[in-house]
């Protein structure tokens, strides 16, 4: 007997209530809209897919500070 409560109150549901539908950010659609922009110096330096890692400092070469050594 439960278990015929439950099927016929499983038979009731009315369905999930609609959506709300996604608030209209200007901003937002802009941003995803708008073409990626690209370093051309990175992405140059970026070796990811090379079978050989080529000759040259491996982090990116960046100035010493003479004034801070006497």
């Amino acid at each position: 007997m439960p278990l015929g409560i439950v099927l016929a109150l499983a038979g009731c549901h009315a369905g999930d209530p609609p959506a709300a539908p996604a608030a209209h950010d200007p901003a937002m659609s802009a941003a995803l809209q708008a073409p990626l922009l690209v370093d051309p110096d990175l992405s140059q330096q970026n070796a990811r897919n090379l079978a050989i890692v080529p000759p040259g400092p491996v982090t990116a070469p960046h100035p010493v500070a003479s004034e801070a050594f006497p």
